[in-house]
Parts: C-alpha cells; sequence; structure tokens
C-alpha cells in the first residue's frame, strides 16, 4: 500500500515541489496525473515551502538583535 499524497513525508512533498518548479502547467497537470496528485496540493506545498523560508528569515533577524 502507498501512501496517500496526505501523508507523504516533508521531504517527499519538498522534493515534488523541486522537481515540478520548472514545469508549466499542462506539464505540471500531466505530471499530477502520472502521481496521483492535484495541482492544487502542489501549489499549496510550494507555499508552504517558500512560507518556511520566510519564517526562517525572520528567526534569524530576531536571533540577531538578541546577540545585539
Amino acid at each position: 500500500n502507498k501512501p496517500t499524497s496526505e501523508q507523504w513525508s516533508a521531504e517527499a512533498k519538498f522534493a515534488t515541489v523541486l522537481e515540478t518548479a520548472s514545469l508549466n502547467e499542462a506539464e505540471l497537470s500531466e505530471y499530477c496525473r502520472k502521481k496521483g496528485l492535484y495541482v492544487e496540493q502542489v501549489k499549496a506545498w510550494k507555499s508552504d515551502a517558500l512560507r518556511g523560508f520566510q519564517n526562517s528569515k525572520e528567526h534569524e533577524q530576531e536571533a540577531k538583535r538578541q546577540r545585539q
């Protein structure tokens, strides 16, 4: 039994975001069909990843302020 996409690890989701980053809409749709995903899922995972990077940057800035 393959895990559903909702059970995928963060690493698997991030790998999917990386694999699909350069695809256009038609290619992304085809990729998703082959993998049993929805385009909206991949787009949400991308947003989550970007939000994570933004949070990381904010944490770095806060740590810098506290060291001063």
